[in-house]
């Protein structure tokens, strides 16, 4: 029988000496059975590995290749858990976090994937907008689909079996679509499920750059454009992109 206590919580990060620390002390407060760590740096300029390396509970990676679907999926691989949860480096986890995960697939033996919300920290006036729409648009969408299609990709969840079994990520889509494709690889293998009480709290980067920027780039340009021409032709438009979990420059 699989032991759901046992969770490897994988964290992406590329030059985030300022915010990885508040992700992992929210990680070393969480409920239950501490979760093997593992911090993929991708690539990093700055002290990121080194601080990463100086939490006694951390495993750190190293993955130049950059791309946070890169670090993702090498995290992946060397995760031992029978759950693996992933968390952006500039995000933070409530302490039930796991508590959540863990019942959700002890309740469902056919759940292989579990999502919920990020909400914004510090964002603009006008983020709550930008939330309601991103989630309201792929809960629409999941409701025909009849599973969650798209995964949150700082609050993710999966039996490390099933993944596998699966596709695991699509490393062509760098940034925006890779967790469509993440869960539709998974829903090959079972159920995905979109839960909207499993929140976490990420960095405004993104939304404070301009609502109309922010939904040209990544709405439009990485979802819609380059996402559709990967799924039809097998090739991806856009090779480039700023590294790390926000498109800002920095």
């Amino acid at each position: 029988m699989t032991d759901l206590s046992d969770v490897t919580i994988v964290v992406a990060a590329h030059d985030e000496e300022r915010l990885l620390p508040r992700c992992l002390l929210a990680i070393a407060a969480l409920e239950g059975p501490q979760p093997e760590v593992i911090v993929v740096d991708n690539g990093s300029t700055d002290h990121t590995a080194e601080l990463a390396a100086s939490h006694a509970f951390v495993r750190v990676l190293c993955e130049p290749t950059r791309g946070a679907v890169h670090a993702k999926a090498a995290g992946v691989a060397a995760a031992r858990g029978a759950i693996v949860a992933i968390l952006d480096a500039d995000s933070v986890c409530p302490p039930d976090w796991l508590t959540r995960i863990r019942a959700a697939f002890a309740a469902d033996a056919q759940l292989v994937g579990l999502t919920g919300p990020a909400r914004y920290v510090d964002g603009r006036a006008w983020a709550p907008f930008v939330i309601w729409f991103w989630y309201a648009w792929w809960r629409v969408v999941s409701f025909f689909a009849r599973r969650a299609v798209y995964a949150v990709g700082t609050n993710v969840a999966f039996r490390r079996a099933a993944y596998e079994r699966s596709a695991g990520f699509d490393t062509r889509l760098l940034v925006g679509g890779d967790e469509i494709a993440l869960f539709s690889s998974l829903s090959k293998v079972g159920d995905t499920r979109y839960d909207p009480h499993l929140v976490v709290l990420t960095d405004a980067r993104r939304v404070n750059r301009g609502l109309l920027r922010f939904f040209w780039e990544v709405f439009f340009l990485h979802y819609v454009v380059n996402y559709t021409w990967c799924k039809l032709t097998g090739r991806i438009l856009l090779q480039k992109y700023p590294p790390g979990s926000s498109l800002a420059r920095r």
